[in-house]
């Protein structure tokens, strides 16, 4: 039987905003992010690795806490310069947080499509989570 920490942090992710960034290829896109689960978290880091939809990892500060149910709000600058009506698979918001007493990530994967400005807006597709440092304990087993 599966218990709450065999399961690692539950949050959803949506975006809830964007406008344009500092040049025409940056914008500002701010996602929702919500504690699903039963213990609390905190926010360390998050960055978006997609060569089409691209943040560099970014340290949080103040680091976010959110309590279970509790919501925050992260803003990142994003490169995002496809043309209107192109759609960008497989992106993805990866957080590390820490969560009782362990690091975690947190892999939302975003669908995107640029919209007749060129701005992006992404749909979570799928939250997923894994322990870091995960294969390394395999790896020595």
């Amino acid at each position: 039987m599966q218990t709450q920490g065999d399961i690692g942090p539950q949050v959803s992710v949506a975006q809830a905003s964007r406008r344009a960034g500092t040049t025409a290829d940056r914008w500002l896109v701010t996602w929702d992010l919500q504690n699903l689960g039963q213990h609390p978290l905190q926010l360390l880091a998050g960055r978006l690795p997609h060569s089409r939809f691209r943040s560099e990892e970014r340290e949080l500060a103040p680091l976010p806490y959110l309590s279970p149910g509790e919501r925050a709000r992260l803003e990142f600058s994003v490169a995002c310069s496809d043309p209107p009506g192109t759609v960008v698979e497989n992106a993805f918001l990866i957080l590390r947080v820490l969560w009782q007493e362990e690091l975690w990530r947190i892999f939302a994967r975003l669908r995107v499509i640029c919209d007749e400005h060129g701005g992006p807006q992404s749909m979570t597709e799928v939250v997923t989570v894994q322990r870091v440092g995960f294969s390394e304990a395999l790896k020595s087993v």
